[in-house]
């Protein structure tokens, strides 16, 4: 395969994590000041916000290399997108079988691509930054 291929993601600069810790706080003050500018606003409009910008920000933390990005980072981080698409797809059956038992309908106003892509990107983080824990935690 190619260096220039399309299936090469060329992974952020470490400095990129402080722009994705960004992203976290961010939203919860553009929320606050647009309720205050639009009280009318819809409180799922703003719930999509939140989950939008903190997709973004853990997937430029997914996508941030590590300071050395060695053959067991490759696959720590091969290995936490596919656990946090596994995470992903139980996460999802388990909010549709609560939204049955709780409104009697497996669909809801909640279920969108911020959702998932925010649930996606969190699982992929946390599966990532557990197996590095284990890694130090098994070499001390």
């Amino acid at each position: 395969m190619k260096t220039n291929s399309i299936l090469n993601v060329p992974l952020l600069h470490p400095n990129w994590k402080k722009v994705g810790y960004l992203f976290f706080p961010l939203p919860v003050i553009l929320v606050i000041g647009i309720a205050f500018l639009n009280p009318g606003m819809e409180h799922n409009e703003s719930t999509q916000i939140i989950y939008g910008f903190w997709a973004i920000g853990f997937g430029i933390l997914n996508l941030t290399r590590e300071n050395v990005e060695d053959e067991m980072i490759k696959n720590f981080r091969q290995q936490a997108f596919q656990t946090g698409f596994f995470w992903l797809i139980l996460g999802l059956a388990t909010l549709m079988l609560i939204n049955y038992l709780w409104f009697g309908r497996f669909t809801s106003e909640l279920f969108t691509a911020y959702l998932v892509l925010f649930l996606l990107n969190a699982y992929i983080y946390g599966a990532f930054q557990y197996q590095k824990y284990l890694s130090s935690k098994s070499e001390n």
